[in-house]
């Protein structure tokens, strides 16, 4: 079996996912090989930059046109549609190349506009690849799933309902975490502590703003050490040296607050915190949850933070706090509750098991279902879509960049 995993740099956490899967799928006996691309270029090189530049402009500096972006194609049903199409039109043809390059058995696909436009070509019948889309997003699972896709491995179980609701019964499934395995068994939190060199007894707080250091972390590491004078703050600034430079500059001089950059040690930081506040609510709210680890999902955030934060808190995983008036009170009500329970792994399946099993054709868990009812005529309309782009892109040149 070949395996192809398909995700993009954009954000710590999909990478995290890939490695990850990439890994455990590498050490089956039935893998003769997985390839990982970690890039847009996939896409085509003109679109797969086009998207890359355009998320690190909206994310970074603009932050209002993401907004605007989400609300067009993510929560209206007909731009939702149609981005979706445009994906499938406009980077089909270099995503079938890829695919078809790489040999793959099964495509697995870790960033949800990746799943969308092969979504959409498989719905077509112009993929006979079976495909697989790894969810670590808690929820506003529009384009992570999809109705072309045969089944969807997700970190959170209670998302569930979600996928299936978008993309058909039979098509999800909750997985062992597809994460470090150091997650898995990390240090209890004297070991991890001393590890950090953190006090044994003062409260540790984590301030992160996901890989990119989005979000007011400089707020939020001021009101946690005003609420509680005696806590040691930890703040990531992720692989934003601007932010990092920033928040050191603000906090110059304080002994309680200590910056870093990117790091590879957040289990044992998440191990030896006592809360976490965090302003992306993805990846790294889902680690707090397997340490136990208490969290809050701190400010607005833009477009789907927003649907993690409010998922997290109805199922009794994170407290929301909107604005800096929120954030104080939410830090103490936090610090006094009892540690929340680690999540439950007993008989969760492997995702790299139920991954071979579609490459075999096993029935995606049972279900025997094929592609979700309904959807013909759209599939018939995209399929003509992406036929008319494909041929008007055939007689261009066309360039595929491989990373």
């Amino acid at each position: 079996m070949r395996v192809l995993i398909l995700c993009a740099g954009i954000g710590e956490g999909h990478l995290t996912v890939a490695r990850s899967l990439a890994a455990d799928l590498s050490a089956r006996s039935d893998v003769e090989a997985v390839e990982l691309r970690s890039d847009l270029g996939v896409l085509g090189e003109r679109l797969g930059s086009f998207l890359t530049r355009g998320f690190e402009l909206h994310l970074d500096q603009l932050g209002w046109s993401y907004e605007l972006a989400y609300r067009l194609f993510f929560e209206r049903k007909l731009g939702r549609k149609l981005g979706q199409l445009a994906l499938a039109a406009l980077g089909g043809r270099a995503l079938r190349r890829t695919i078809a390059a790489s040999g793959a058995d099964v495509v697995v696909i870790d960033y949800p506009l990746l799943s969308a436009a092969l979504g959409e070509l498989r719905l077509a019948g112009r993929l006979q690849v079976p495909l697989c889309s790894s969810i670590l997003d808690p929820a506003g699972l529009y384009y992570w799933a999809h109705p072309g896709i045969d089944l969807h491995l997700l970190a959170w179980p209670q998302s569930v309902a979600e996928v299936e609701r978008i993309a058909g019964p039979g098509r999800a499934a909750a997985v062992r975490p597809m994460v470090d395995r150091r997650w898995l068994q990390p240090p209890d939190r004297a070991a991890a502590r001393a590890l950090l060199e953190l006090p044994e007894r003062a409260p540790v707080v984590v301030v992160s703003g996901g890989g990119w250091g989005v979000g007011d972390l400089s707020g939020a590491v001021s009101i946690a050490s005003m609420a509680v004078p005696e806590a040691v703050v930890v703040c990531l600034a992720g692989h934003s040296e601007r932010k990092r430079a920033q928040l050191a500059a603000a906090h110059h001089g304080d002994e309680r607050v200590r910056v870093l950059a990117f790091t590879d040690r957040m289990p044992e930081l998440l191990a030896a915190a006592d809360l976490l506040i965090h302003t992306t609510g993805g990846t790294t709210a889902f680690e707090a949850w397997l340490v136990g680890c208490r969290l809050i999902n701190y400010g607005t955030g833009p477009a789907h933070v927003r649907a993690h934060a409010r998922a997290l808190e109805s199922w009794g995983l994170g407290v929301r706090a909107p604005d800096r008036s929120a954030l104080g009170p939410a830090i103490l009500r936090a610090l006094s509750a009892e540690q929340p329970l680690p999540l439950a792994l007993d008989g969760l399946p492997d995702a790299a098991a139920l991954i071979a099993g579609l490459s075999r054709g096993e029935p995606a868990r049972g279900s025997g279902q094929g592609l979700a009812r309904g959807t013909r005529p759209v599939a018939e309309l995209g399929a003509r879509l992406v036929a008319r782009e494909e041929q008007r892109q055939s007689r261009q040149p066309h360039l595929i960049q491989h990373k």
